[in-house]
């Protein structure tokens, strides 16, 4: 195999693990829905990562509350 080919599935496959990481570590999910979005990522692959995380960047999560009242 080539070099490029074996770089590039590579580069595919950290990319897809990142955006599982974001996606197991999101707050605003709920577990069954974070499973079908990593079964997505991983069966659908450059385009279903990029996908969910772009799902990520446009939602908000709250911002934290301080300790103090």
């Amino acid at each position: 195999m080539s070099d490029i080919i074996i770089y590039g599935l590579g580069g595919l496959v950290f990319y897809q693990a990142y955006v599982t990481i974001r996606l197991v570590r999101s707050k605003s999910f709920p577990p069954e829905k974070k499973g079908r979005q990593a079964l997505f990522i991983w069966l659908v692959p450059f385009i279903g990562a990029a996908t969910t995380l772009a799902v990520l960047a446009t939602d908000k999560e709250p911002p934290a509350r301080s300790g103090s009242s």
